[in-house]
């Protein structure tokens, strides 16, 4: 983000903005920052029917795709009609929790074609792939099952989170699902509501995002690389695809080396604007028109052009 364009890293991460902040441009930007765009929203409500059918298949309970696939369906047609109706705008508070707030309603962008019924088959469609995958798969359901440690969708901050300290720093593991399996081994999923790229290395975002996920049972568990591996599943394309991915030393030490760079350029342009040395008026647009247009702040961050005006 902060390559891409440093104002929306300033609005996202150094505003100090809340939604109960005195300042109505910083509560702005708060709600601003709980926006999502549809298929954000859409992958999210997919994730979640997943976390379902795991927690439950993990309590021994009879995880039932029709039921699921129900209740995916309602979540979606609740938060679709609470954004449609800008009610996140008089409950802000009320976001994730009773409905979604969504880029395209806020800025009225929604497509003409679009269509809640079809954004609902869509995403049952993809939790269905994930459904067959998981029961056709050879060994995932008996591996999941026999794991003597899971974590489903698991919380990103707080004590036992998953992640490593980088200095003082969190490195943040967002995973999906992970195993630590009785052989020993460790196995780290992510599923991917898009389709599957065409190339998953030379940099690739995805590559890299698993390549820290596995540093994670390695720095904090002492899990020997050799033993960790980690699967993003593809629900978006006509069938779903594993592709797995492991760690040698080479390459997990350039990815740590990432992070601390990563680390550093961040850590050094904040304190710029801690310092005062760096306004936010002062700062440069993004360079890409297209980060302007999809970005959730543009409406505090550039409020006196239209849409259109954007050049």
């Amino acid at each position: 983000m902060l390559r891409s364009c440093e104002r929306k890293y300033y609005f996202q991460y150094l505003a100090n903005a809340y939604l109960n902040s005195f300042d109505p441009w910083l509560r702005q930007i708060a709600l601003l920052k709980k926006m999502k765009n549809i298929p954000m929203w859409q992958g999210e409500c997919v994730h979640d029917a997943i976390a379902d059918f795991l927690t439950q298949t993990a309590e021994g309970r009879d995880a039932s795709f029709d039921l699921l696939a129900l209740t995916l369906q309602q979540r979606m047609e609740r938060d679709w009609k609470f954004s449609e109706k800008r009610q996140f705008r008089e409950e802000p508070a009320s976001i994730g929790r009773f409905g979604a707030a969504l880029f395209e309603h806020e800025y009225d962008e929604v497509p003409p074609e679009t269509q809640i019924s079809e954004l609902v088959n869509e995403a049952r469609e993809m939790f269905k792939k994930f459904h067959e995958w998981a029961q056709t798969h050879s060994s995932f359901l008996t591996e999941f099952k026999s794991a003597k440690r899971r974590w489903i969708e698991p919380p990103p901050w707080g004590d036992g989170a998953p992640g490593f300290m980088v200095g003082d720093v969190q490195a943040i593991t967002k995973v999906d699902l992970a195993l630590h399996l009785p052989d020993g081994r460790f196995h780290i999923y992510d599923w991917k509501t898009g389709k599957r790229p065409f190339t998953e290395i030379g940099g690739a975002s995805n590559s890299t995002q698993v390549s820290i996920y596995m540093l994670w049972p390695h720095f904090v568990m002492n899990f020997p690389l050799e033993k960790v591996k980690s699967s993003l599943v593809y629900l978006g394309n006509a069938q779903s695809q594993e592709v797995s991915f492991h760690l040698d030393e080479e390459l997990a030490l350039e990815t740590k080396e990432v992070i601390c760079n990563s680390v550093e350029q961040a850590q050094r342009w904040e304190n710029y604007v801690k310092l005062g040395r760096l306004k936010v008026e002062k700062i440069d647009f993004a360079s890409s028109v297209n980060e302007c247009r999809k970005c959730n702040f543009k409406s505090v961050c550039r409020a006196t052009l239209k849409p259109q005006a954007i050049p």
